[in-house]
């Protein structure tokens, strides 16, 4: 591309992109833009290349040059409407940006690009520069400069990896509850045949009978709810389901079949197949996309940014997880524990000096606490008794989402089947109230190490997040409630008062 006359230049200026019929020819060329300006000189290809990472469809080359004398703030503005116009029409395309940028720094108005060239090009300065949005894509070299030119010649030699060889594709088994609402019919049915009547007069132990009840719950959900081996591959696209798998497969065969039969008819419908399977998926996952936005709800609004810019958690920097690394996490972090001991127990002895004194002071005062008179009165003692339909409304409630506790009962087992287990954890509640006791299983906890860094050097590193049962939880709530009554003002999660706990 030439300069024009509206550039206002006379001489200087004009780009040109050569490709290699090699890598890609002139069918799969395609010019997206032809721009010059007096601050900007842009000519941007598309192209389709013989091969390409899966995670890239296309590649977009976008040749610049900024004339010394320009306007550095309108070329840059004038090259980013490009750029986001390029990006937002392929989004799956890689993106380079070459060419001579003179003073300018496309870094200004594009943050999340990189530049790859680090050595002078033109004496001591860096006029030639090279942006793509991967951090390694290219090592540049120096080269001499071509004919009469002033400027040095750069060789970019690939060094980007695939994501696949960069991260390995994750395995994890999920369980599959949506399978036509027959998994969880089919647990609801067992559980309403179990007798817990067995369970109660089995033992007068409270840990031990939750412990029956809990393993019993799990051992049911273990047979009765299907569970999958899933492999996701970190360069998967998030539209590919199971039917663009299934009809590449059987493009695949029929492909094997013509080659033997020499007869491809079969296989160009397979082919149209997965065209059209294709196309389908990416409107089905454009549809769930302007879902996610028009609903109501902070959650959604970020899982739609999320899939938009196809987010992926990063790798986790949590070194292999054997027995030695949880001895060194162990002892680490009970060194905390330890010194948290001895300022608790220094604190309780102040906290039951200070009970003991409003006990005294209390002793003497009769009535009702009162502006008037400054009388006050014992609280009424009442026992806790939670009902039924209070543990059917809660587990209703449950939050799907939380993380399961040691006991391996989920939040979804709790939701889905409230009604068949709302008798028995009445039952072991309020057991529990009465006796003074909570159950063990309810008091354990999974410590999970979280990394606070990519890629964590020392034990202090790693952040222990404990996982407690979901049924927990559910009880927590009900003795809050009864503690923190309509009588007690101010931020609950600082404090409460202690008139209030004796």
């Amino acid at each position: 591309m030439d300069r024009t006359a509206d550039s206002g230049k006379s001489r200087g200026g004009g780009v040109c992109v050569m490709v290699n019929n090699s890598w890609c020819n002139n069918a799969n060329v395609v010019t997206l833009a032809r721009s010059c300006s007096p601050n900007l000189e842009l000519l941007a290809l598309k192209l389709r290349p013989f091969y390409l990472p899966r995670e890239f469809i296309s590649v977009i080359i976008n040749t610049v040059y900024i004339p010394p004398q320009a306007n550095m703030d309108t070329a840059l503005c004038e090259l980013h409407e490009a750029l986001k116009q390029f990006q937002a029409q392929d989004r799956d395309a890689s993106l380079i940006v070459v060419g001579d940028f003179n003073s300018a720094n496309l870094k200004r108005a594009v943050p999340n690009l990189y530049q790859h060239v680090t050595f002078p090009t033109r004496g001591n300065r860096t006029l030639d520069h090279c942006y793509t949005p991967h951090k390694d894509s290219y090592k540049a070299l120096a080269h001499p400069p071509f004919g009469k030119s002033d400027h040095a010649a750069i060789f970019l030699l690939p060094k980007y990896k695939q994501r696949l060889k960069r991260e390995a594709p994750v395995q994890r088994e999920v369980a599959r509850w949506t399978v036509s609402g027959q998994s969880v019919a089919t647990l609801q049915d067992a559980l309403d045949d179990a007798d817990w009547d067995m369970f109660r007069r089995s033992t007068d132990d409270v840990s031990e009978f939750t412990e029956a009840v809990v393993g019993f719950i799990g051992k049911l959900v273990d047979d009765t709810i299907p569970r999958i081996t899933i492999k996701k591959f970190p360069n998967q696209k998030r539209w590919v389901d199971k039917t663009i798998r299934e009809a590449l497969n059987s493009r695949t065969a029929a492909y094997n079949a013509g080659i033997i039969s020499r007869n491809m008819d079969e296989y160009k419908s397979a082919a149209y197949r997965v065209r059209r399977a294709v196309r389908e998926a990416k409107r089905c996952y454009g549809k769930k996309l302007e879902t996610q936005f028009q609903q109501n709800g902070s959650r959604s609004l970020w899982q739609g940014l999320r899939m938009i810019r196809d987010y992926r958690n990063p790798p986790s920097g949590l070194r292999s997880a054997d027995e030695s690394l949880a001895n060194e996490l162990n002892t680490f972090f009970a060194l905390f524990e330890a010194t948290s001991s001895s300022a608790n127990a220094s604190r309780a002895n102040a906290n039951s000096t200070s009970a003991n004194a409003n006990a005294s002071a209390s002793a003497n005062c009769n009535g009702t606490i009162g502006a008037a008179n400054g009388t006050c009165a014992e609280p009424e003692q009442r026992p806790l008794i939670i009902t039924e339909s209070d543990v059917r409304r809660v587990f209703k409630r449950v939050n799907t989402r939380k993380a399961v506790g040691p006991d391996g009962i989920c939040g979804r087992v709790l939701k889905a089947c409230a009604g068949q287990l709302a008798p028995v954890f009445t039952d072991i509640f309020n057991l529990s109230l009465k006796l003074g006791i909570i159950p063990s299983s309810f008091k354990r906890s999974t410590i999970v190490p979280v990394p606070k860094k990519p890629q964590p050097s020392d034990l202090s590193d790693y952040r222990p997040v404990a996982l407690t049962s979901v049924v927990m939880k559910c009880f927590e709530k009900f003795v809050r409630d009864f503690i923190i009554t309509a009588s007690l003002h101010g931020p609950t999660a600082v404090c409460i008062p202690p008139q209030l706990l004796h």
